[in-house]
């Protein structure tokens, strides 16, 4: 299968990454995260500042991006969401259907590849491709600058921000990653337990059981692909699937045309699972219990089925999938939601 590259993405990151040293006067910015997260590799060229973070959330949320202004970053990646969509597959421009789930935006420090097929590797790429996508923002990247370069106030942050100089391509781009990288969640009632600082229900504590115990030993082996602090392995897998006809998506195969990763998509974190619906790359299900409901019954069978799953499904009583869904609560930082 070749890979089809829309020209005006190629467009948009034709150009060299300089080290932007951050202005005299310039206030930075510390990334507090906690303690069980590994120290980021935060871009050396593009220092957290707190212009920058300032001007990368304006533009995250102002429709000047978009071609006809009425759609902004934020439209897909809403706030009390975790920076995601409650829809199955967003709306863009004049309400285009895009192909896939919004993703939520936070702990991205901690990534090292974007979107649900990993074609972009660093944030700053992956900012500019939803702008110029015709199913989302739609618009032309140099229109874009013109009609920011165009406005004073904009001119003088990303001086402020960026130094003297035209806005360009380049500086839009670095100012959405600052802003993007400062998103950090990490303080849900789960991570309140392990401080010792609260306790799970009964019931919760069932499904931490579960989670964390292999299938082998009766558990949901969940832990499996969903490890570590950010509850995801970043890796690809294909969870077992049956592709849905009017979409026809292969997943991380569209962008290595490599036949072991036909259906592969990238592992979400479970973070925040509970405000983050509907689930899984194309939102086909609405609940968290559909979502868990999917992993209880058989998969669909492909030769890149991941080998970590259990291809006849878990099998789990209701009491059992009950536990589960009640531990995923547990995984919601308060930040967005006060749902415990």
């Amino acid at each position: 299968m070749k890979i089809i590259i829309c020209s005006t993405l190629v467009a948009g990151l034709a150009f060299l990454w300089a080290d932007h040293q951050p202005p005299a006067g310039s206030t930075p910015v510390t990334l507090k995260y906690p303690a069980s997260f590994q120290k980021p590799k935060l871009p050396a060229d593009n220092a957290l500042t707190k212009e920058r973070v300032a001007l990368g959330e304006r533009l995250f949320h102002d429709t000047i991006l978009s071609i006809d202004g009425t759609v902004s970053c934020a439209a897909c990646h809403v706030v009390e969401f975790a920076f995601s969509d409650d829809v199955d597959l967003s709306r863009g421009f004049e309400g285009r259907l895009g192909k896939r789930n919004s993703p939520p935006l936070f702990n991205l420090a901690w990534k090292e590849h974007f979107f649900w097929d990993g074609r972009a590797r660093t944030v700053r790429e992956q900012v500019l491709q939803p702008i110029q996508d015709h199913l989302e923002m739609a618009a032309n990247l140099k229109s874009v600058i013109y009609r920011l370069n165009r406005r004073k106030s904009y001119r003088e942050d990303f001086e402020k921000a960026y130094g003297p100089g035209p806005i360009s391509s380049e500086t839009l781009a670095l100012a959405l990653e600052n802003y993007l990288l400062t998103l950090i969640s990490g303080d849900s009632k789960y991570d309140r337990f392990m401080a010792g600082k609260a306790k799970l229900t009964p019931q919760e504590e069932a499904g931490r059981k579960l989670f964390f115990t292999p299938l082998q030993k009766g558990g949901a082996g969940c832990f499996e692909c969903h490890s570590g602090p950010h509850f995801s392995d970043f890796d690809y897998r294909n969870n077992g699937l049956p592709i849905i006809e009017d979409l026809k998506d292969f997943g991380r195969f569209q962008v290595t045309g490599k036949k072991e990763d036909r259906l592969l998509f990238s592992t979400p974190s479970l973070r925040n699972i509970a405000i983050t619906s509907p689930y899984m790359h194309d939102g086909r299900f609405a609940k968290l219990e559909e979502a868990v409901a999917h992993y209880n019954s058989p998969l669909h069978r492909s030769p890149t089925l991941d080998s970590k799953l259990k291809p006849n499904g878990l099998k789990f009583d209701d009491q059992k999938t009950a536990a589960l869904v009640a531990f995923l609560r547990t995984l919601t930082d308060p930040q967005y939601s006060e749902e415990e």
